[in-house]
């Protein structure tokens, strides 16, 4: 599979500032040197606790917030310290979905405009071949023409979750991180967008990084799968492969929470102890240590890297 984008030690700091001359006293440190690398046309999962740092790095990818450190290759090219004017090229082609189909939408607009702003801005086509353009997208998404002169509080969740992605592919785009889309959607909606994303997929031939804490849509949707904890990766490896034979005690527990539609079938779940460390102060060692069943002398003092276990199986833990 040739490879469309690769991070190398990304980082994304954010500084705390106090006093008088709100002088950094220290930083978030939401990414914390992420290597990953993502083959065109496959979709890579991201699954972890609230406040993990999922969202900080896929807006950090796509430089919505701009990279502390580390780099970002899109298509060979390197796109970390491009200036506003030159992204803009660049942008067309990177594209995010965000949670929230009620607050990504502007009310003040109409859809056809929300969906062709893309369009406008990167000067595409004139403004007959602009709104044939946006007509093909609505029906693609599944929605029908006359939804283009309503606005946004007219529609359904998932109805709007439709035009955000609507939106996101007006300009045909290579990849798209997907922020949560589906948290906030009635669970009979998300299904259908789901197979939505799927059929995109497949016809436009697009690149996801899939962001979610819901470990049963992940691995319905992922090629391969990343488990970050506390802003890095600790474990990495084909979806089917690591929904089975988990390494990292983190992945396990995950795993383990999640049910089974089998009332027949008996099983424990796991539970995390403690809370997630601060990502201001993180633990020394493997960051994991504190709240790790399993944990020796050595998990405290020093950080184990991500390693490959077998098979591109990548897990980052000193006891496997």
């Amino acid at each position: 599979m040739k490879e469309l984008l690769r991070i190398n030690g990304l980082k994304k700091y954010f500084p705390i500032t106090s006093g008088i001359l709100s002088r950094v006293s220290n930083y978030v440190k939401a990414v914390d040197g992420i290597d990953l690398a993502i083959g065109r046309g496959e979709t890579v999962g991201l699954v972890g606790e609230s406040g993990c740092g999922k969202t900080t790095l896929g807006k950090t990818i796509i430089k919505l917030h701009e990279p502390t450190g580390g780099e970002i290759i899109f298509e060979e090219r390197d796109i970390t310290n491009l200036s506003t004017s030159g992204m803009r090229p660049v942008r067309k082609r990177m594209q995010i979905v965000f949670q929230d189909p009620y607050g990504s939408l502007n009310p003040r607009m109409k859809v056809e405009d929300i969906v062709s702003e893309g369009l406008v801005i990167h000067g595409v086509s004139s403004n007959a071949e602009r709104r044939e353009a946006v007509r093909e997208t609505m029906r693609t998404v599944g929605l029908r023409e006359d939804a283009l002169a309503r606005y946004p509080h007219e529609f359904s969740g998932g109805q709007r979750q439709r035009i955000a992605i609507a939106r996101a592919i007006a300009l045909r785009p290579d990849f798209i991180v997907c922020d949560e889309p589906i948290s906030a959607l009635d669970v009979s909606v998300q299904a259908q967008i789901i197979n939505l994303f799927i059929e995109l997929q497949e016809r436009f031939g697009l690149t996801y990084l899939f962001i979610s804490h819901d470990l049963r849509v992940v691995k319905h949707i992922s090629d391969r799968v990343a488990v970050m904890y506390l802003g890095k990766i600790i474990e990495l490896a084909a979806s089917r492969e690591l929904y089975e034979n988990p390494l990292h005690p983190y992945t396990k527990i995950l795993i383990s929470s999640v049910p089974v539609a089998d009332p027949t079938r008996k099983r424990e779940a796991a539970v995390l102890k403690g809370d997630v460390p601060s990502p201001i102060d993180p633990p020394g060692g493997c960051a994991f240590h504190p709240r790790c069943p399993i944990a020796v002398e050595k998990c405290s003092r020093e950080e184990p890297a991500l390693r490959d276990a077998g098979g591109g199986h990548m897990v980052a833990c000193h006891l496997v």
